[in-house]
């Protein structure tokens, strides 16, 4: 029994040694390193120069100020250093991150998720009442063989809907080409009654000095029927679109009011950020493109996506399933 418990405190010390080398050490000279690189990096690549600026000064005169003495570990200095560069900058991808892994050492970085796991984003689609289609998206997956395919087998079955509801609370993501795929089964060009284009330009993403970085269009060719259009669709959205999501909605309302758009406010979260390593388990994180609409050259950046009718988000359905029971309902 003794050598069980021998045993036992031996493990237990082992992890508490394994745990504590998780949080690495900082002394004030590492503190100065990863302060004034954050810093150098947010001045020069940040797509916000001037908050930017700002909030590198900032965190510099905190550090000459001594504000970080009391920071000696890497996951109380990412915490308080987040904290104050985000009071001035205000956006969701710029922070200081702390990891629990050794950056340097690939192999215990945690595996990506398959992305088939949760079918590429693609819930479920059933068909409501009066033969209106719901079609629930959880993520905008990367776009590659197997999550095309998937969107062409969701939405042939929305293709002989007579109005469709895309349930998008909750959804994020960084597939900007999946929505843009997406888009091409719902979206025609409506901008002559001569010419139509088999491409639409949705969006681009700018950097800080305006140059375009990637551009996202629909595709002339889909597999699979499209939805096309004409017919009366509805985005279902809450505080927690974001991402890619937020991109597919703002791109179908802002090209001739293609979709209304259900709900609450979504997130807010317009940019693309990009993460360096500054320590072992320090990283940065900073905004470095915006979303620019192509037609109306404005993003949704801080405000998040506006809906067309507003509901609390638990009832978001029943009011686009009513909007579109009386779209479809006989003209007398």
């Amino acid at each position: 029994m003794k050598h069980w418990f021998a045993a036992a405190a031996l493990a237990a010390t082992a992890a508490g040694a394994h745990a504590q080398t998780l949080d690495e050490a900082l002394d004030a000279p590492a503190r100065a390193h990863v302060i004034n690189e954050y810093a150098r990096r947010l001045t020069a690549q940040h797509v916000d120069a001037v908050r930017a600026k700002a909030a590198a000064d900032d965190i510099r005169l905190r550090l000459g100020r001594g504000e970080y003495d009391q920071q000696t570990t890497a996951r109380a200095l990412a915490t308080r250093v987040t904290r104050d560069v985000t009071a001035i900058m205000g956006d969701k991808h710029t922070y200081l991150e702390y990891v629990p892994y050794e950056l340097t050492d690939e192999r215990q970085r945690p595996a990506a998720a398959a992305q088939i796991a949760d079918n590429y984003g693609f819930g479920r689609f059933e068909t409501l009442g009066d033969n209106i289609g719901y079609l629930q998206i959880t993520r905008f997956a990367q776009l590659d063989r197997g999550a095309g395919e998937a969107a062409a087998r969701f939405m042939t079955q929305a293709a002989d809907c007579a109005a469709l509801i895309i349930d998008l609370r909750d959804a994020n993501g960084d597939g900007q080409a999946m929505a843009a795929l997406i888009s091409s089964y719902l979206l025609v060009d409506k901008r002559s009654y001569i010419f139509a284009d088999k491409q639409i330009h949705l969006h681009d993403q700018l950097d800080r000095e305006g140059r375009v970085v990637t551009e996202f269009w629909t595709s002339a060719e889909v597999p699979g029927k499209r939805y096309g259009g004409k017919k009366p669709l509805y985005l279902l959205v809450n505080e927690r679109t974001s991402g890619a999501a937020e991109a597919f909605v703002f791109d179908l309302q802002q090209y001739v009011k293609r979709a209304v758009v259900v709900g609450a406010p979504t997130a807010g979260d317009a940019r693309v950020s990009a993460k360096q390593r500054v320590s072992r388990h320090l990283q940065t994180s900073l905004a470095i493109t915006r979303a620019s609409n192509f037609l109306t050259r404005t993003n949704w950046e801080g405000a998040g996506v506006q809906p067309d009718r507003m509901a609390a988000p638990d009832d978001a359905l029943n009011a686009a399933q009513a909007l579109a029971l009386a779209t479809l309902k006989p003209k007398k």
